[in-house]
């Protein structure tokens, strides 16, 4: 089995080490005999149908603002429409904060300044300034019915039905009636500290405010992605050793926010 893992802009969207996730996958998989090729995406990369038609994973982080302006207008203009048709597709992907946003409408900053999004996931941002606190600290939250109830997450799960993780954003999320939440958020604020829901779910892809990074906390979404990459069951997946995982998942729980 391989994994041909599409990590976009990894110099310019590696805020509070979200390239952890990329290590985990590929460690996992690594562990699992599971050949991971990993596709470096920068700017200068040239995405088109036919490199997009061998991926089957794509990761993207978050980043400060000035890394998020290097990367906005190729995302737009040049990778975003390829991009839109491989999680349309039914692609797996993880999306993290920043790139999370990127996906949505559109982006309102704290001085009215809007930024259109790549309009893959039925979702808007916006950043209220001073007027609203900035949404940082520990998370706790549950997943969703839908990923709880996916037999491929069954099959892989051998933790429990929450995710831990560390958010810091100031812009604040709202999804389009159809979108559904990744999460139920419990400690912490999600996507707008106003209806307790974290990230989304569109098809095969997610996007998550939890910094961490995530995978790192929570291998049973790790090994999620991973089944669902390779389009198996789950059960295929030789079990690895995560007690001390486990036990770091279980200390984070008890954090506080």
């Amino acid at each position: 089995m391989k994994i041909v893992l599409a990590y976009f802009y990894p110099e310019l969207l590696n805020l509070y080490g979200d390239n952890g996730n990329v290590e985990i996958l590929s460690q996992r998989s690594f562990l699992r005999n599971i050949e991971v090729e990993l596709l470096r995406i920068s700017p200068d990369t040239r995405v088109d149908s036919m490199l997009m038609a061998h991926v089957n994973l794509v990761f993207m982080g978050g980043g400060p603002d000035s890394s998020q302006k290097s990367m906005y207008e190729d995302l737009l203009k040049n990778k975003g429409p390829y991009l839109k048709d491989y999680i349309e597709g039914e692609g797996t992907g993880l999306f993290i904060c920043g790139s999370y946003q990127l996906l949505g409408h559109y982006y309102k900053a704290a001085d009215g300044t809007i930024l259109n999004g790549a309009g893959i996931f039925d979702l808007y941002t916006e950043h209220f300034g001073e007027r609203k606190p900035r949404c940082i600290g520990n998370t706790v939250a549950e997943l969703s019915s839908d990923i709880l109830g996916d037999q491929i997450f069954k099959n892989v799960n051998k933790l429990g039905d929450t995710l831990v993780g560390f958010e810091n954003h100031g812009g604040r999320t709202y999804l389009g009636a159809e979108l559904r939440p990744l999460a139920k958020v419990l400690t912490g604020y999600g996507n707008n500290a106003e209806d307790n829901t974290e990230g989304a779910v569109f098809k095969n892809s997610y996007g998550t405010y939890f910094h961490g990074p995530l995978l790192a906390r929570n291998p049973h979404f790790a090994d999620y992605l991973i089944a669902k990459a390779l389009k198996i069951s789950g059960e295929e997946l030789k079990a690895l050793d995560d007690t001390l995982i486990h036990s770091a998942h279980t200390a984070s729980k008890k954090l506080k926010q």
